[in-house]
């Protein structure tokens, strides 16, 4: 029988047609698969990671900025300044081990921080820089460094205030004034020159009472900024001359 050519399709023209109409709805549906995923047809990823916002100084590592437990870099060519980073980030330096969001940093011997921190970060001050913003409130960070060296450890010269093994530099021009300073800095200029061996709390000092009942080569006060009395003093520092 002969077949028709025209208006009419042969029998193989029908098959084939219908193979494209069912390529056609593959396409069809393997495109709008592509859509739904969050990547329009056209774009490419790369420009649309591009696109997103700059992370603020505070980015999704936590919902307070150098919270307890979390890591900080120093902010090139400011002083003093640190941006939140991941600990696992190259540039981070140091690891926060208390959190204060009232108070401020300096003096270090005023704060909250525990024995072994290293140094302390003015919160408000970091934000303000960071953010092109002025300084509000106030708060700090304590900060354990993720390397050596620790001053905040006994002997190393730093931490929040002097502790019983740290070591001081003294003259006799200086009176009782003593600022802390490595051990391992004895001999040289401005180095130790006495460890301490003994500390009392709240003190008496004057007359014939000996706080440091004779064990020690000298005694130290360590007058908080603000005493309204000046005798009686809330720490003591009995120390060994090296």
């Amino acid at each position: 029988m002969r077949t028709k050519i025209g208006g009419m399709l042969t029998a193989s023209r029908r098959h084939a047609a219908a193979t494209v109409a069912a390529v056609a709805a593959m396409v069809l549906v393997v495109g709008c698969g592509k859509a739904g995923s969050g990547h329009p047809s056209g774009t490419d990823q790369s420009s649309a990671v591009a696109a997103s916002p700059t992370p603020s100084v505070n980015p999704t590592y936590g919902e307070q900025f150098l919270a307890e437990g979390e890591c900080a870099a120093p902010e090139p060519g400011k002083k003093d300044i640190y941006r939140e980073v991941p600990c696992n980030d190259p540039k981070a330096v140091a690891e926060v081990s208390d959190r204060a969001d009232i108070g401020r940093s300096e003096p270090f011997s005023a704060t909250a921080c525990s024995d072994h921190a290293d140094f302390a970060i003015n919160v408000p001050l970091s934000i303000a820089i960071l953010e092109n913003r002025p300084v509000t409130g106030e708060g700090y960070a304590c900060m354990r460094n993720l390397k050596p060296p620790h001053p905040g450890d006994t002997g190393g010269g730093g931490g929040p205030r002097i502790e019983v093994g740290d070591c001081v530099h003294s003259t006799s021009k200086d009176g009782d004034f003593v600022s802390e300073v490595a051990c391992r800095a004895k001999g040289k200029k401005d180095g130790a020159t006495h460890k301490v061996t003994k500390i009392v709390e709240d003190a008496v000092v004057g007359g014939f009472n000996d706080p440091c009942d004779g064990e020690a080569d000298a005694m130290f006060t360590e007058n908080p900024m603000f005493d309204s009395d000046p005798v009686r003093n809330d720490r003591l520092l009995c120390a060994d001359k090296l």
